[in-house]
């Protein structure tokens, strides 16, 4: 390990050990040449005499030297110098996308796209210089607070050829494809895999394939196929699930053919969620299972030796963010030969066939429920359309209703002048709102009912003139020809008070009943509509209903302590608040980036759009106090006297004693004196000899880290 302060390379000054992996420890180091943070991997010192692991050192540093892109993190330096192998790269802020996962679960749709857009821009930029990463997941991807996703360590990359490339070498077991774990050919549909499985993993929370050991996984990959991502969480879009299920394929010629391809089909996502715009050729093979005999399972497990000491989660030798899941380096975990011999990989590979037999029929299962569900809904929606499961309302057309909506579906978007229905019976009322492309409805006057015949509608809930889309359903009142006479206009109450509209209303003859809910725009206690609309006409003691305002709706303040800046202000959108003012303090409670204390305390019921203002840490603060040094060579004195000898170090407008003693004779000389200061830079120290000054003396101060 590498002391903090030490100078490496003649630039670089170690600042802070961050992370390790297998073979490296990685540190946060000060470029003094360009004034800049960077992250220093540093080769292990036992791997020195190891050749293939020198070899894999270097080449991740060969491997993106020429590449510069967003998404990958920059390679600076690689030297071998002071008996150090490093690699000098940025300095990536964030956490892994593994540690993302496992911290906030499953991603969103449109974040699981996000984040995956931005690896496969990397992919497409490294496939585009001829490097093959071969080891994509997401422990190799660095997320920042910001929602920037880096791609990290090319340790194992290749340059591929015009030809595709051996892969002796192989990536973590969970994210590896199927010509990888058979020790096969490689290009860069390896990678389209990989990065299928890491957007899995994205969508669902879980990688597809688990099993006891590394020999069960890699033989998952080869002979099983995923569950498709909906299975679990149908909320997935379809068109998200095709992406996935077509990178994931077991043969490259069925994925796709570059990263460009890949990117085109994820921006679409959204545009056509689901849609079925993504090609996939599932080339269904009905054949029963291949057991596989024991030279290929022994070809599998020789392969997966050959590349690495495997662990189920990682390699040596990973990224910046380089831990186990207690915080701690990881350790590889080899395989044991004899546990893992030739009769317990096929009795492994008997295990996997069983569960996937019965993962087959679970999923028949689920379709078929899936399918009556559908076929039910159908059914019941056209039974709904055509009045089949209730009785006839007396209030609403049957006739009316069918007819209204095919004009609806012909007449979308578009807008009729309402003329006046008054004095209209009710097959005249119907037939008019039905030739305008409308809906209708019909209630009674009061004291009549649908048994009264001569019936004509005395009142409309919409004003003769206004505008209307087509489809909107009117309703008309219907009442006795005599009953006009006593028709009055209904006044707007719109942004009136409680109070006041019910008092005009009551003034005027008509009823009132009142409704409550909240609103965005009009103050608590005014009413936010009215039914039917202001002007228009009702008979005496109709009974207008006005909705009244209960202010903004109320949420609770989520909890934001602990959580970065984006998540917290994740959280308050969710519950319909917005993030206020962003301050910064110091803390050795709470990590770099992450939030201390909010305004408003969590569980406080406010205002929906209230601003919630957070604090964010800035780390443990660094403490210092200012030292430094003076020799004196020589005493003040004649030979064989003493006296009383004072030194004051002055700094501006401060002075401060820093030595004092009387009886002081040459024989105290040479004198090396350490002392404090009041602040960093110079200062001089006076010497006084018996009261009286002798002489100065120029002194630096420095600040020194406690």
């Amino acid at each position: 390990m590498l002391k903090e302060g030490i100078l490496l390379g003649e630039r670089y000054v170690i600042l802070a050990h961050i992370g390790s992996g297998g073979m490296a420890d990685v540190y946060k180091a000060k470029d003094r040449e360009q004034d800049r943070f960077v992250a220093i991997k540093v080769l292990r010192r036992e791997y020195y005499e190891n050749d293939t692991f020198v070899k894999k050192f270097v080449a991740e540093a060969e491997a993106t030297a020429n590449i510069s892109h967003p998404n990958i993190v920059d390679i600076y330096d690689a030297e071998y110098r002071d008996g150090i192998h490093y690699i000098v790269m940025e300095l990536a802020e964030g956490m892994t996308l593994k540690q993302y996962i496992r911290r906030y679960g499953r991603l969103s749709a449109r974040e699981t796209v996000d984040i995956a857009i931005q690896i496969a821009e990397a992919l497409k930029t490294a496939h585009s210089h001829g490097i093959i990463h071969r080891d994509i997941k997401p422990q190799n991807i660095i997320v920042s607070d910001s929602g920037r996703a880096k791609v990290t360590d090319f340790g194992i990359a290749k340059v591929a050829t015009m030809d595709t490339i051996s892969s002796n070498a192989m990536g973590s077991v969970h994210y590896i494809s199927p010509e990888q774990a058979r020790g096969g050919f490689s290009d860069a549909r390896s990678d389209i895999y990989s990065l299928g499985i890491t957007i899995y993993e994205m969508a669902t929370g879980r990688v597809p394939f688990d099993g006891e050991n590394s020999v069960a996984i890699a033989l998952m990959h080869i002979r099983e196929e995923i569950t498709p991502p909906r299975c679990y969480f149908p909320d997935i879009p379809a068109s998200l699930e095709n992406i996935i299920l077509k990178c994931t394929m077991k043969s490259p010629e069925q994925r796709y053919n570059n990263a460009a391809a890949l990117i085109s089909d994820l921006e679409r996502v959204f545009e056509s969620p689901d849609g079925d715009y993504v090609y996939t050729d599932l080339m269904v093979d009905d054949s029963p299972t291949v057991k596989r005999d024991g030279q290929e399972l022994e070809q599998i497990r020789e392969s997966l030796r050959r590349g690495r000491t495997l662990t189920i989660e990682d390699r040596p030798g990973s990224g910046q963010d380089e831990f186990n899941d207690e915080g701690g380096p990881r350790r590889a975990m080899p395989l044991n030969e004899e546990e893992e011999n030739q009769k317990d990989l096929e009795e492994e590979a008997e295990d996997g066939e069983e569960d996937h037999s019965r993962l087959e029929k679970l999923v028949i299962a689920v379709t078929v429920l899936m399918g009556i569900a559908i076929a039910g809904t159908a059914i019941y929606s056209l039974g709904n359309a055509f009045h089949l499961f209730t009785g006839g309302d007396i209030t609403t057309s049957i006739n009316t209703e069918a007819t209204s909506q095919a004009l609806l579906a012909s007449t979308q978007a578009s807008y009729v002048e309402l003329p006046s229905f008054l004095d209209m019976n009710r097959n005249e009322a119907e037939t008019k709102v039905t030739s305008l492309g409308l809906r209708c409805s019909f209630v009674y006057d009061k004291d009549v009912n649908s048994s009264v015949e001569d019936l004509i509608v005395v009142a409309q809930d919409y004003d003769e003139g206004e505008e209307v889309q087509t489809g909107t359903r009117i309703t008309l009142t219907l009442g006795l020809a005599e009953s006009i006479s006593d028709s009055l206009e209904v006044p707007a109450l719109v942004n009136q008070t409680e109070e006041e509209a019910a008092s005009t209303l009551e003034a005027m003859g008509l009823g009132v009943m009142k409704t409550y809910a909240t609103s965005d725009t009009v103050k608590q206690g005014y009413v936010i509509r009215q039914s039917p609309v202001g002007g228009s006409v009702v008979n005496k003691g109709f009974t207008v209903t006005i909705t009244i305002s209960k202010g903004l709706e109320q949420v609770r303040v989520p909890t934001l302590t602990g959580q970065s800046q984006k998540n917290a202000e994740r959280e308050l959108n969710r519950v319909g608040l917005i993030l206020g003012n962003i301050t910064s303090d110091y803390s050795g409670e709470v990590g770099v980036g992450d939030v201390i204390s909010q305004d408003i305390a969590a569980g406080t019921m406010v205002d929906k759009g209230t601003a919630v203002s957070i604090v964010i840490s800035l780390g443990e603060q660094e403490r210092y106090h200012y030292e430094a040094t003076l020799m004196l060579d020589s005493g003040p004195f004649e030979e064989g006297q003493s006296g009383y000898v004072e030194l004051v170090l002055e700094q501006g407008d401060s002075k401060t004693t820093v030595f004092s003693k009387s009886n002081v004779t040459n024989d105290d000389f040479p004198m090396n004196l350490t002392f404090d200061g009041t602040q960093e830079g110079s200062g001089t120290v006076i010497m006084y000899v018996n009261g009286e000054e002798y002489a100065s003396y120029p002194v630096m101060i420095q600040a020194i880290a406690d």
